[in-house]
C-alpha cells in the first residue's frame, strides 16, 4: 500500500484566535454565547463561508467575571468573522455588544492576556 504524502506547510490552513469581550449587564453562559456566535456568523457569512472559515468557539476560555472569550477561525475569513461578531446586538433578548480585543496566531499568547 502506498504512503500518503503529508501536506506541505504552504497548503495547511492557518488558524487565528480572536479574543473578544462581551458588554452586557446580565450573566453569560457558555451555551448561550456559543449559540449566539454561531447564529450571527451563519447569518452574516452563509453556510458555505461559515464552513470554510472553520469557526469554533472555545468554551473553556470563557471568563464569566471579565466576560471575555476566544474564537478560532481561518486567517482568510478573519475580517468577516470580526464583522459578524460586531453585528451581535442581543443574547436571548438581553442587550449585548461584542468587541474584539486582540487577534493572534497562537492560543498560548492570547491565554496569557486573557488570564
Amino acid at each position: 500500500m502506498a504512503k500518503i504524502k503529508p501536506l506541505l506547510p504552504t497548503l495547511k490552513e492557518r488558524k487565528r484566535y480572536i479574543l473578544f469581550k462581551i458588554y452586557t449587564d446580565s450573566e453569560i453562559e457558555k451555551e448561550k454565547v456559543s449559540r449566539c456566535v454561531a447564529k450571527a456568523c451563519l447569518q452574516f457569512l452563509g453556510e458555505l463561508n461559515m464552513a470554510k472559515s472553520g469557526i469554533q468557539f472555545l468554551p473553556e476560555t470563557l471568563n464569566k467575571t471579565e466576560k471575555t472569550g476566544i474564537i478560532r477561525t481561518n486567517n482568510k475569513y478573519l475580517d468577516q468573522v470580526k464583522a459578524a461578531l460586531t453585528l451581535i446586538k442581543d443574547i436571548e433578548g438581553k442587550k449585548t455588544s461584542f468587541s474584539t480585543i486582540k487577534v493572534s496566531g497562537s492560543l498560548d499568547k492570547l491565554k496569557k492576556i486573557h488570564n
